[in-house]
């Protein structure tokens, strides 16, 4: 039976991700129109972190309790996941890897370690 959660689990993760991904590229898409880029992408970033926080913490992960203190190793998490996506992208570019090449494959690497760190450190 723990076996058929854990995939049930990562499924759901993983459509909640993609549904995560639609909302906040439709937004983005609609604020590159009609605002400065900056602007357009740290919002869009914002409203990705707030839907990601309360779908996977109550949808997927099934945490009761979503409060500040989750909120801020959820904020944590999000900043390192960037941070490390900067990084290895800019790493690989060094190379002469190509940058969006590198984006894509280091996707389910990212997914992951999001998935492991939300359910062992964020929502535990």
């Amino acid at each position: 039976m723990k076996i058929l959660m854990i995939n049930r689990q990562k499924r759901s993760f993983l459509g909640y991700g993609i549904i995560n991904f639609m909302i906040t590229n439709i937004f983005l898409q609609i604020s590159l129109l009609i605002m400065p880029t900056l602007l357009a992408t740290v919002l869009s970033q914002f409203i990705n972190l707030i839907i990601g926080f309360y779908i996977y913490g109550k949808k997927v992960f099934k945490f009761r309790a979503l409060n500040e203190r989750v909120f801020k190793k959820y904020l944590l998490l999000a900043i390192i996941l960037w941070l490390l996506n900067f990084s290895i992208i800019q790493l690989f570019f060094y190379y002469g890897i190509n940058k969006n090449l590198t984006a894509s494959v280091i996707i389910p690497l990212l997914v992951g370690i999001s998935y492991l760190s939300q359910k062992n450190f964020v929502f535990k």
